[in-house]
């Protein structure tokens, strides 16, 4: 705790926040006060696990949509039967309008592919604009054309994790059930050709191969292919199959560098302590304005609010007693009957989410970026 405490003086001291987010890190090299404060009490409330929280969320997560043009196994794209659709532009920007000058990072994904949402290029340009740093994902069949990859390096978007699972159609086809990987490889390479003719310095471009069984001997090739195309980022994220164990226990590698739990001689994963931090500091609002504590909770069972509804702002369910309830328990201990007491995070620590990192080019620095048109301030951390 000390070295926490230590940690955040000194950021309130420089204003200079680095932190790391789905294994890449970020850096804000001068924070507004609104967000040092807001930072600052959020960290402070979770060091303390207090129930009752002084600030708003650090990090947001918002469904652009639940629409997805793959069915890859084990996705509760997949495997459950929630209604589907996009969220609207006018309500995303109600969102930010409330809470905007205080969140630090946006990740813009949920169950669904996000770039089905035509307004989702739009929605990074809007936060982007409020001086938030946004990151989203792809499974990379959007980016055909320059008109779109125009599109995309126009809205000021921080980072795209570009996800590429396989160095061969054959063994992309296995998980990636309806893709297409001369598509996703074509988009790819448009995308860091496109951004390198304009000069541009974002997005950063974060390849991501998913570690399944069929592809672990493929890892080497991966990295050859990152540097033939110029990306910014490899990573090499674990499999998560808690929720279709059946399905997914064919799909865990043999490598143990690249999976999720460790687990004793009867092969059930090893149990840890829970030290999730999301309850302080990243919610989720789905695209139907649903809110709930993280996207494991991927329906309606524990909603704890709709931020859509007349009278009902964000501000309002963050402070209020529903969550302050759920904090309370976690805490405890008392994670009975909802999903925190069966999250993968009983059983990993949250690094092991993405356990390999390899950087070709690190964080832009924010004094390098250009004015853009009107599609980002480069004093908007000021």
């Amino acid at each position: 705790m000390i070295k926490r405490i230590f940690g955040a003086l000194k950021t309130v001291i420089s204003r200079r926040l680095v932190f790391k987010f789905d294994g890449v890190e970020f850096t804000y090299s001068n924070l507004s006060l609104k967000r040092l404060k807001n930072w600052f009490l959020t960290e402070l409330a979770y060091t303390l696990k207090s129930d009752r929280v002084w600030a708003l969320p650090t990090h947001l997560q918002v469904e652009p949509t639940s629409l997805c043009n793959l069915r890859c196994p084990v996705c509760h794209v997949v495997t459950d039967n929630k209604p589907r659709g996009n969220l609207d532009f006018v309500r995303f920007r109600e969102i930010i309008d409330e809470v905007g000058d205080y969140i630090l990072l946006i990740n813009l994904w949920g169950w669904g592919e996000p770039f089905m949402n035509s307004d989702t290029f739009e929605m990074i340009r809007y936060a982007e604009n409020k001086g938030i740093k946004v990151i989203t994902s792809t499974n990379g069949h959007f980016f055909e054309s320059k008109k779109d990859v125009d599109r995309l390096i126009d809205s000021g978007l921080s980072v795209l994790i570009f996800a590429l699972d396989a160095t061969d159609k054959e063994t992309y086809n296995k998980y990636r059930h309806g893709g297409n990987f001369d598509r996703v490889l074509r988009g790819l390479e448009l995308l860091m050709l496109r951004r390198k003719e304009r000069g541009a310095l974002l997005p950063r471009v974060n390849l991501r191969m998913l570690v399944t069984r069929y592809n672990e001997d493929q890892i080497h090739q991966m990295k050859e292919l990152a540097q033939r195309v110029g990306v910014d980022i490899l990573t090499f994220k674990t499999l998560n199959v808690f929720d279709n164990e059946a399905d997914g226990e064919s799909l865990i590698p043999r490598n143990k560098e690249y999976r999720r739990f460790q687990y004793d001689d009867m092969g059930r994963p090893i149990q840890i302590g829970n030290t999730c931090k999301k309850l302080w500091n990243h919610p989720v609002i789905y695209r139907d304005g649903i809110v709930v504590p993280c996207d494991y909770h991927t329906g309606h069972e524990l909603a704890l609010g709709n931020v859509f509804n007349n009278g009902r702002s964000f501000t309002n369910i963050w402070f209020g007693k529903e969550y302050r309830r759920l904090r309370a328990r976690f805490v405890r201990g008392d994670t009975a009957g909802f999903r925190c007491d069966s999250c993968a995070l009983n059983f990993a620590p949250l690094d092991r989410c993405v356990p390999t990192v390899i950087r070709f080019r690190g964080e832009v620095d924010e004094n390098m970026l250009r004015p853009r048109g009107k599609t980002r301030s480069v004093a908007a951390f000021c």
